[in-house]
């Protein structure tokens, strides 16, 4: 065998197993994830066999998309005004453009060591929650949140797909009854986690997948359990919000700055209610193509002097849809959609235990972006990236 052929097999080798760690990493640490993604790229290009390689991503309707959605981020800099900050926003989807090359390297029978990975360092991060709660970690002065060295933002949608990634484990694959009870115990541990944090995003998510879970368990077996266990839930929604002092003052305070919004306090929910409404009048400006790719901050900080001049400007309305469509008009939201729309369609074509998972992966993405730009965001972007990989891989 020649030094090139070793290298290459080499290579190959090595890129699942960097896979499962990529999977560890994401959670816990964004400079060990750039890293990992590098040598993600340098093992998929020292693998070689780009012919076949080319032939998995043209095959996979999900990685044309993508691809495509990043091709817009390209278009729209010929009527960006902004180009240095719109080359900012294309540097932005290297994350996304890793999912082609993830697809080529996932193997399915590592699926179950990709999760498990991903699992494991949500519950290290739960821990270390636990510690602050408890007070055994220290958190910096004035700081609410508990979810030590992480963004509530990021942690708690993780969460509650680490959550229902061991539901659907517990109720859709054969368990020992010793793996049963621990996986209970871990979905209770976790459980409770989310509702000690602050990231409201991440319970909604959490709330969102226990629907979806009840429907596609009961409604095969049983509909009139799936009925008592919908009308169940909002009791269970109203029994935390009693016991959980965090989640309790959270809902609360969204719902106090929600109403206080008109008189533009800067308040969380009070800049989110102007970014959302300023953004809107920027999209009656530019609905057919958007103000391109690196206009959008500019565009909304004249419409913000006009309509809210005391509140900040920002260059994120922490709001995917409003993002995209801002950025490309239509064109952009409609992509943005297919992409997800594609996944939930590939979902029902193999049916195996990961089939839930499938289906509930966009529907999770699809609430979350509502509450942020979560394609933009370092973690979730990658997190869309992996997940994508080794969940929609027509070729497996």
């Amino acid at each position: 065998m020649t030094y090139p052929e070793q290298i290459k097999e080499k290579a190959t080798s090595a890129a699942s197993p960097l896979l499962i760690v990529f999977a560890f990493v994401l959670p816990l640490s964004t400079s060990a994830g750039s890293i990992l993604a590098i040598l993600l790229i340098l093992a998929w290009f020292l693998s070689g066999n780009f012919d076949e390689k080319l032939k998995i991503i043209s095959r996979n309707p999900v990685a044309i998309i993508v691809l495509f959605y990043i091709l817009l981020h390209i278009i729209g800099l010929l009527w960006t005004e902004e180009l240095y900050w719109g080359l900012h926003i294309l540097e932005k989807q290297w994350k996304l453009l890793l999912f082609p090359i993830l697809l080529t390297l996932a193997k399915k029978d590592h699926t179950k060591y990709y999760l498990s990975a991903f699992v494991v360092a949500i519950f290290i991060k739960a821990c270390k929650a636990y510690l602050v709660w408890l007070g055994f970690i220290s958190l910096p002065p004035g700081s609410i949140f508990t979810t030590y060295a992480t963004s509530h933002v990021i942690y708690n949608p993780m969460l509650a797909l680490a959550i229902y990634i061991v539901g659907q484990n517990l109720l859709f694959s054969k368990n020992k009854p010793l793996a049963m009870w621990l996986q209970i115990g871990l979905i209770i541990f976790l459980s409770c986690n989310m509702f000690i944090t602050a990231g409201r995003t991440g319970q909604v998510a959490f709330f969102v997948l226990l629907t979806i879970t009840l429907f596609q368990y009961f409604y095969p077996r049983s509909k009139k359990c799936l009925f008592i266990c919908l009308f169940l839930l909002p009791f269970l929604v109203i029994s935390i919000f009693q016991c959980s002092p965090t989640f309790k003052n959270r809902i609360n305070t969204a719902i106090t700055e929600i109403q206080n919004s008109g008189s533009m306090e800067i308040t969380s929910m009070g800049c989110r209610f102007w970014f959302y409404q300023n953004t809107m009048q920027l999209l009656k400006k530019h609905w057919m193509v958007g103000a391109g790719t690196g206009d959008f901050p500019a565009e909304y900080a004249k419409i913000n002097t006009l309509q809210s001049p005391i509140m900040p400007n920002t260059d994120n309305p922490h709001n995917q849809y409003l993002l995209v469509t801002s950025q490309f008009g239509m064109i952009g939201l409609i992509t943005l959609f297919a992409i997800f729309l594609t996944q939930f369609s590939l979902a029902f074509k193999n049916r195996d235990a990961l089939t839930p998972l499938r289906q509930a992966f966009p529907i999770f993405f699809l609430v979350i972006m509502m509450a942020e730009s979560y394609l933009q965001v370092y973690e979730t972007g990658f997190l869309f990236s992996l997940f994508s990989a080794f969940l929609y891989n027509v070729e497996t």
